[in-house]
């Protein structure tokens, strides 16, 4: 191969050039490590609505409510910062809503395209105040239904 970089897995025939590859997905306009660890602006609608592409109605509404609880929670307490959400709590609210085993927490974080465990438990923390609101709710709809 000439110290080329190819893909191990190509979908169509063998493997091309890496800078050939790159220059395909990217049109020459992200280098390398944008296109592998790009810097994503949830603010930018052409980025959202890519990443919300195959997304319902239902869940644009659930971003926008998670959204409006972070930044009640920044608003309403002192100090609050999303990096200071444990990690043992983000990790198994994300087992509870992929309803993964323990076992199979990296390989699903991974089959989601988030690397591994731990960079699904740093890019989830943002979402932790609006998913502990969304349960409380959730909790106490069940309690009053359950009194009548």
């Amino acid at each position: 191969m000439g110290g080329q970089h190819r893909s191990l897995h190509p979908a169509h025939g063998p493997g091309l050039p890496l800078t050939v590859r790159l220059a395909q997905v990217a049109g020459n306009t992200l280098p390398a490590d944008r296109v592998f660890h790009p810097s994503i602006d949830l603010r930018d609608k052409q980025t959202a609505a890519l990443l919300l592409a195959g997304e319902t109605p239902q869940d644009r509404q659930a971003v926008a409510r998670y959204a409006a609880v972070l930044e009640q929670a920044r608003r309403t307490r002192p100090g609050f910062s999303t990096a200071a959400v444990r990690d043992g709590l983000t990790r198994q609210l994300l087992l509870r809503v992929w309803k993964c085993p323990e076992q199979y927490f990296d390989a699903e974080a991974s089959a989601r395209g988030l690397v591994c465990g731990a960079h699904a438990v740093a890019a989830a923390k943002p979402l932790v105040p609006g998913l502990l609101d969304e349960m409380n709710e959730s909790t106490a709809k069940r309690e009053t239904t359950d009194a009548h």
